[in-house]
């Protein structure tokens, strides 16, 4: 039997008396309006097997049902709206749906733990501690809908990953105690999977406990999962607290809709940074068309491109990997083409913790003059050009002035 995993009932307000109908047929789908209920009741509805969505979309994959062992299936019905029925191959379904090569093994070394956060945990909390001055703050394994490439596999959707109250509270006692922390990421799993209640305590908890940080910020993929779950009671909560950024999570601009553009809005309006993370992934994005027109549309609503992220070595994501030399490509065919701030960071993030590493092709070098007198700069543009700048590989000492 697959595993099916839901989250906990602490995590979900106010739980319906009766589970809400899923949409079992292309039909039903396509006639839900997402904006037409609380989110609460489209979370229970999400599809949690690959052969639920079959009746609604064209050539799903059977995978074999040991592939709910490592990892479930989540799919909220609004994503399910935005997958091509036909196109096996839509940049959404690739995100979401399991596919067979999760079971496959690649020529190379994967891991659950990929990044070496449990290495960097602090015993009895949720806190990953890897730079001296800001904090990773894991508080849930549930998301609204899973990405099969997720980094977390080992306590997203798992049972054993659940993060219980205690852990939570030891976090905030060590966050608390420890002067020197001056940003705190809250994520996991989604923060946003919380009751408005619980955010407001676990934020008001840090902020009066540790008036110290002086940067709390949410990183969530539920916004564009289930935009719904932005409320103006939700943005009250974040606005009360001062949370200072919401980073959220698009991979194609097809996950960019008019609904996502109207609660991002909401968001800003509660004086909210909005900043955009997205994973290089084959097959979905890594295209220079397709990065172009993302990071385009998020500017243009007003949220700043912030990492483009390598796709972790985790096990089950091996397939989605792009190598390091197309991503030098697709940064070289964004900078320049499209505006400067939409341009964002392409980060590896290094193997067993050693941290994010930026990905920049090399546009400017030194090189040393033929004759050994010195060094001169080599620059080079976007469109090819280039120039030599040899002033710049020059130290230059300034004479002292004479009486």
């Amino acid at each position: 039997m697959p595993i099916t995993i839901e989250a906990p009932v602490t995590l979900v307000s106010k739980p319906c008396s009766t589970t809400p109908k899923k949409l079992l047929s292309w039909d039903e789908l396509q006639a839900y309006d997402p904006a037409s209920e609380p989110w609460q009741k489209q979370f229970a509805r999400r599809y949690t097997h690959h052969r639920e969505l079959m009746g609604v979309l064209h050539k799903v994959e059977d995978v074999d049902d040991t592939v709910y062992a490592k990892f479930a299936i989540a799919v909220t019905p609004y994503m399910a709206q935005l997958m091509d029925r036909d196109d096996p191959n839509c940049p959404i379904r690739l995100q979401y749906l399991p596919s067979f090569h999760e079971q496959t093994r690649p020529g190379f070394a994967t891991m659950l733990d990929e990044l070496g956060e449990e290495r960097d945990t602090i015993p009895g909390t949720s806190v990953v501690h890897r730079y001296p001055r800001r904090v990773l703050f894991l508080v849930s394994n549930t998301c609204a809908t899973l990405c099969r490439f997720c980094t977390r596999k080992r306590m997203v959707s798992q049972p054993t990953g659940s993060v219980h109250k205690d852990e939570i509270e030891a976090s905030i006692d060590y966050i608390a105690s420890n002067k020197h922390i001056e940003d705190v990421l809250l994520s996991g799993g989604d923060p946003l999977t919380f009751t408005d209640e619980r955010l407001d305590e676990i934020l008001g908890a840090i902020r009066t406990r540790a008036p110290h940080v002086r940067f709390l910020r949410i990183g969530s993929r539920m916004v564009v999962q289930l935009p719904t779950r932005i409320t103006p009671e939700l943005c009250a909560v974040l606005e009360k607290h001062r949370v200072q950024m919401l980073n959220i999570h698009i991979n194609h601009h097809k996950e960019i809709t008019p609904l996502l553009r109207q609660r991002v809005k909401m968001i800003q309006k509660a004086g909210i940074m909005m900043g955009l993370q997205s994973v290089c992934l084959k097959g979905v994005n890594d295209s220079v068309e397709v990065m172009r027109e993302l990071f385009m549309q998020a500017v243009e609503m007003g949220v700043r491109p912030y990492y483009v992220y390598s796709t972790d070595m985790v096990e089950g994501a091996h397939h989605f990997v792009v190598p390091h030399r197309r991503m030098l490509e697709l940064y070289e065919g964004l900078r320049g083409w499209i505006s400067g701030p939409a341009v964002p960071t392409f980060i590896v993030d290094g193997l067993g913790g050693l941290g994010k590493l930026p990905i920049i092709p090399s546009y400017v070098r030194e090189e040393a003059l033929p004759d050994g007198s010195g060094t001169t700069i080599k620059c080079r543009n976007y469109a090819g050009k280039t120039v030599e700048m040899p002033g710049l590989g020059q130290n230059f000492s300034l004479p002292s002035q004479s009486n």
